[in-house]
């Protein structure tokens, strides 16, 4: 269904939320009337189809409601797939009801709070097989590729800082798509004049196994061990915790005052040797100098993480 090669559906499965009374009920009396792949067809085709969700009665503008779904979905899958980060929904009614009832749950950060209906609130999708599906679906299409998403971002940025942002998942998908599934010298994406930039290397993620050892296997877009790629940090106590147990995902950006901006993980194809990459991206207009290149250097040094933004007093 996912045509996603899954290293471990198990884990997967186990991390599917159990189904409320709620739901179970919408499910034995809404009738299904379509699918998410021909929601986007229909937007695609230009053609007045039917709202492909559950729904136990009509919605007059159904091209509006399609077109706010999947911009909202595409959005929300995007961030989840990329960076593990939630996106804000309404938590009551219009989309975040349509999206729940018809495509995949979506959880809200904080399901203990009392919410207003009137307010957005911090969702994600949290049925790891649906993010898997709807990552197949949206590959179809030319409007929610991967690349049209970040092209969009940019086209978007609000500033430069905003821009630097983006350029750190451009960053990201450009290492998935070199290194992930095949085998890739490192000279092909890095500038080097060493010897190792001849070694042939493979995007891989590790994942700690139950007795305590680590697990690696290689990712790609449409396949690995978890319905995520990367994982944002908001302090080094996250950063830690995914080094300790990246649990299936392959890209890391650190917490601010660490330094790198991306980092990874690459398997050398012939000694199996893993390599922890960290990667410095500069979004500076239209070239470096010398001192944008020190300064991204040090970056990227391990000697130096967490020094260049720390104040001692």
């Amino acid at each position: 269904m996912t045509q996603f090669t899954i290293t471990d559906a198990i884990d997967l499965e186990e991390g599917e939320p159990v189904l409320t009374p709620h739901t179970v009920d919408k499910i034995s009396s809404f009738r299904e009337l379509g699918g998410i792949d021909r929601l986007i067809e229909g937007r695609d085709q230009g053609r007045n189809r039917t709202c492909n969700v559950l729904l136990s009665h009509s919605v007059p503008d159904t091209r509006f409601i399609e077109a706010q779904l999947v911009q909202c979905l595409f959005h929300a899958f995007m961030r989840w797939r990329i960076g593990s980060q939630t996106t804000s929904f309404p938590v009551k009614g219009n989309v975040h009801e349509l999206i729940a009832s018809g495509i995949g749950h979506l959880q809200e950060v904080e399901p203990s709070r009392t919410l207003d209906p009137k307010k957005n609130y911090p969702v994600y999708l949290c049925e790891p097989l649906v993010v898997l599906y709807l990552s197949s679906v949206f590959d179809r299409y030319p409007h929610t590729k991967k690349e049209a998403w970040i092209a969009e971002a940019f086209r978007t940025a609000r500033d430069p800082q905003s821009s630097g942002i983006i350029f750190e998942e451009a960053v990201l998908l450009v290492l998935l798509e070199k290194f992930g599934g095949k085998s890739c010298a490192l000279s092909d994406v890095f500038y080097c004049n060493q010897p190792w930039g001849s070694r042939k290397v493979t995007l891989v993620s590790l994942k700690r196994t139950a007795d305590g050892s680590m697990q690696c296997c290689p990712v790609s877009w449409t396949s690995g061990s978890s319905d995520r790629l990367g994982f944002k940090a908001a302090s080094p106590k996250d950063v830690l915790e995914f080094l300790n147990n990246p649990d299936g995902k392959c890209f890391l950006f650190p917490d601010t005052h660490m330094s790198p901006d991306l980092m990874c993980f690459l398997q050398d194809e012939e000694t199996k040797e893993l390599i922890l990459v960290a990667v410095q991206a500069r979004f500076i207009f239209p070239s470096l100098k010398v001192s944008d290149w020190l300064s991204a250097i040090e970056t990227v040094t391990p000697e130096f993480f967490y020094t260049s933004n720390v104040c001692i007093i």
